[in-house]
């Protein structure tokens, strides 16, 4: 009788632990992640937790996260075979690494090495249209609650599922709160937050104000439809210079600004030329309705204000439409 009594002492202690922990996780479910991972290593004795996401045209996202590593590693990759599978598993348990698929097991390496002897659980899901698999490595250290992963791993991993779906949610409003519908460009309201954040404060910056000629003609003649095309091709010339130092947005109906951080004065006219030819080869890849883009550039280093380089550059820019015949 002594015995039963310790048993279901025991098993009180263990079900108010994982109450405590599931607590703890819905507590932090829209922290950030690293938050989140700190408390399931602890309380689970997880060692490491991979998180992949696949995004537009095949790109997938990983993050790692390491219990004896303070910041998670990030990076970018293609799909491939491995991950692949990964996305196609709803919940695996993998008592040995040599139970995984071999491109899986290869994939998860290049991410974390120290897999040998250890449980692997995969688990996957779908959130608005978004691919996501979660890979956790477990570990054998002491866990703060003193509750093992088979314990409460129905409950966890419905936990993991709610955590992935936050913060896909979560990126995909910041995504779409700071993104253009239509072309997928920097928005007019992430221009101003960049101006206010980041532009202010460069040693220097350069300003190129666009304007798509014949838009207002082309919707009147032939559509909306047609008048979003000549959009996307400047928008698709613009992305094709975007990189860390260059910035695009579509500020609404006709008008684009690119943004050239810490440039010289002679980079100026240089990256104009890089962005016409990549107009050129955006026209020649579609063929008909060529899109014209009247631009207009300023440049300023030290202090500077970056509404008025943008007031400057949009006055040039409509110097250049009416030097080709007033072509709205």
């Amino acid at each position: 009788m002594g015995k039963e009594n310790i048993n279901t002492a025991e098993y009180l202690k263990s079900l108010e632990n994982i109450i405590q922990f599931q607590s703890y996780v819905l507590e932090h479910i829209h922290d950030d992640f690293s938050v989140l991972f700190n408390i399931i290593s602890k309380s689970l004795g997880i060692d490491a937790m991979l998180t992949y996401s696949c995004t537009e045209a095949g790109m997938v996202e990983s993050v790692v996260y390491n219990k004896d590593v303070s910041n998670p590693a990030k990076y970018n990759t293609y799909l491939n075979a491995g991950i692949g599978r990964m996305f196609n598993m709803n919940h695996n348990i993998y008592s040995f690494p040599e139970e995984l698929p071999d491109d899986m097991r290869e994939e998860i390496q290049k991410a974390y090495e120290d897999i040998a002897g250890k449980e692997i659980v995969v688990c996957s899901g779908i959130v608005e249209s978004v691919l996501y698999s979660v890979v956790l490595i477990l570990g054998e250290h002491d866990t703060d609650l003193g509750i093992e992963f088979n314990d409460c791993s129905d409950m966890f991993l419905n936990s993991v599922h709610l955590m992935m779906e936050s913060r896909i949610m979560t990126q995909k409003m910041r995504y779409d709160s700071e993104h253009d519908l239509l072309t997928g460009l920097y928005n007019r309201r992430c221009y101003f937050s960049k101006c206010k954040e980041e532009y202010n404060m460069l040693a220097s910056v350069g300003i190129f104000f666009m304007d798509v000629n014949y838009l207002k003609k082309t919707n009147d003649m032939y559509g909306h439809d047609a008048g979003d095309a000549l959009l996307k091709k400047a928008a698709e010339s613009i992305k094709a210079m975007v990189c860390e130092n260059i910035h695009g947005f579509r500020m609404g109906g006709d008008e684009f600004i690119m943004v050239a951080l810490n440039c010289a004065e002679s980079d100026i006219p240089k990256i104009k030329a890089r962005w016409e030819k990549e107009l050129e080869i955006v026209n020649e890849k579609y063929g008909m309705s060529p899109c014209s883009v009247a631009v207009g550039t300023a440049f300023a280093r030290g202090s500077f204000q970056i509404e008025e380089l943008c007031k400057i550059a949009d006055d040039r820019m409509y110097e250049d439409k009416r030097r080709k015949h007033n072509c709205r």
